[in-house]
């Protein structure tokens, strides 16, 4: 099994045999994700980490 660092606290990403692992604490308690690739893996990651500060939607104003 080949360890991956990321962010310790956030997020692991582990390889077993044919499979990627993705293992997130949330509120305590540990959940893992089960991918085909590495990239999946890490995609779904950045999408599971918490959000640091507020997203804001820039709109262009319309064009009269």
């Amino acid at each position: 099994m080949e360890q991956v660092p990321e962010i310790p606290e956030l997020a692991t990403v582990t390889q077993d045999e044919d499979m990627w692992i993705l293992r997130v604490e949330v509120n305590g308690k540990v959940q893992e994700y089960r991918c085909h690739t590495e990239v999946q893996a890490r995609a779904l990651a950045i999408l599971l980490l918490p959000r640091s500060e507020p997203r804001t939607t820039e709109r262009t104003p319309p064009l009269s």
